[in-house]
């Protein structure tokens, strides 16, 4: 039990990490003088478009490969349960 609520506080320690340096790097850092010693942590502008929508296009293939595994496995299933009768 104490393995699961570390893992959720790691989680969520993760999540929070991600949006705020994403909000900070799309919304604060374009006020920020170029010359700045901060502008070294961020990544160019163009890759917060970019970034999310490589993310979201692994996670729509990787829930499209779920569920044609699942719809295959279960026509299978229903198959044999055919040949058994």
């Amino acid at each position: 039990m104490a393995a699961d609520k570390l893992l959720g506080f790691a989680m969520l320690f993760v999540a929070a990490s991600v949006f705020t340096y994403y909000t900070a790097w799309v919304f604060v850092i374009p006020f920020v003088n170029e010359d700045s010693c901060i502008n070294k942590f961020f990544l160019p502008r163009d890759y917060a478009i970019k970034l999310p929508l490589l993310l979201l296009l692994i996670a729509g293939l990787g829930v499209g490969t779920f569920i044609g595994k699942v719809l295959i496995k279960n026509q299978q299933k229903q198959k044999s349960k055919k040949k058994a009768q």
